[in-house]
């Protein structure tokens, strides 16, 4: 059985995470269970059709929400954690099983896109999923900054926080009293803390230390001349969009040349296999302002197909990409071979920042 736990079960999915994350403290988790819980849902696959104990939930998906600016738009967005099944019950496919529910129920309510970090990145690929985030490596350039411990500046870290991410990126997590408050629940849950760094009695950064046996970064916001960079960004966040119609109103089209339109349309054709309602035809509307899709009735649709030819490959005028394809582009990560000739009509999501570990 397939269902939602109820609030008063959520705290019996425990046993499964300390299963399956052996390698979270049991302060950290302790923090989780009383903390994230009260918020999120978790969609869990159950022996027992009444009542759920904990030995019950064999497979389950943790979705904690976050408030998250896209371009102009500001979603309530799933953020996937705790992904995991049972050691005796894998390889049943009760995960797809579960992947499938929850992608059904988020279309469903409209969500534009959900997000995660992968253990491994070959579980998600079949599902749409790619990344758009790489994480930076940041280290200060110097430590002659006076910190002062932000447990006691809530408000103006929050505010300090939200100006740096406007700057830099168009996607990213909205902080606010409540994002810091639960950051600091966070850091402490591993003896961490969160500091603001002050330049010439101004705030000019924030930085997390934790960690019970190794101390180690867990963010790092500041101005540009006071970070280095530490290597190369790591691949760290994959997506999936879920509502293309409702994902591209976050997306606009380039500034068009002198003589050309204010407006443009495109023919995507669309391949969703694992939810069926955007696979197909659409009409992709785009202006500066952003841009919709509305689909193609399914006599229109089966013209349009006739317009490819045999090998496959696409006559002039229609755009054919996978969800993962979409994705990837319009977040601004890599474009697909397919899309290059409307490279100079579409302008994707310029940059992505999603550091949440839970």
């Amino acid at each position: 059985m397939i269902r939602y736990l109820t609030e008063e079960e959520r705290g019996l999915s425990r046993d499964l995470w300390e299963e399956a994350f052996p390698e979270d403290s049991r302060s950290f988790d302790d923090y989780y269970f009383s903390e994230k819980i009260r918020e999120n849902r978790i969609l869990a696959l159950c022996t027992d059709e009444e009542g759920v104990s904990a030995a019950s939930i064999e497979s389950m998906i943790q979705l904690n929400p976050y408030e998250i600016q896209v371009g102009s738009c500001i979603w309530s967005v799933d953020y996937l954690v705790g992904v995991a099944t049972r050691k005796n019950r894998r390889h049943r496919g009760y995960m797809r099983r579960l992947l499938l529910r929850m992608m059904e129920d988020m279309h469903r309510e409209g969500m534009p896109f959900c997000f995660l970090m992968p253990a491994a990145e070959a579980i998600y690929r079949p599902f749409g999923f790619t990344y758009i985030f790489d994480q930076p490596r940041w280290s200060l350039k110097e430590n002659g900054l006076n910190r002062k411990n932000a447990a006691e500046l809530i408000g103006e870290t929050a505010r300090w926080m939200n100006q740096w991410l406007q700057e830099r990126y168009q996607v990213f997590s909205l902080r606010d009293e409540n994002y810091v408050t639960m950051l600091l629940e966070e850091l402490s849950s591993e003896n961490g803390v969160l500091e603001a760094l002050y330049q010439d009695g101004r705030m000019a950064g924030v930085q997390g230390i934790w960690g019970l046996e190794k101390r180690e970064q867990r963010l790092l916001y500041a101005e540009d001349g006071l970070l280095k960079q530490e290597g190369e960004p790591r691949p760290a966040i994959m997506a999936r969009i879920i509502s293309p119609e409702e994902f591209v109103k976050a997306v606009a089209r380039k500034p068009p040349k002198a003589g050309e339109e204010q407006e443009t349309e495109i023919s995507l054709f669309l391949e969703d296999p694992l939810i069926p309602e955007n696979q197909g035809l659409w009409t992709w509307h785009l202006t500066q302002d952003g841009s919709s899709l509305e689909k193609v009735d399914q006599e229109k649709a089966r013209q349009f197909s006739c317009r490819e030819t045999a090998d496959g490959t696409q006559k002039q005028g229609l755009l054919r990409l996978t969800i993962t394809e979409l994705t990837s582009w319009l977040f601004g990560y890599e474009l697909p071979k397919a899309a290059e000739p409307w490279a100079e009509l579409v302008q994707p999501l310029q940059g992505v920042f999603l550091d949440e570990v839970v």
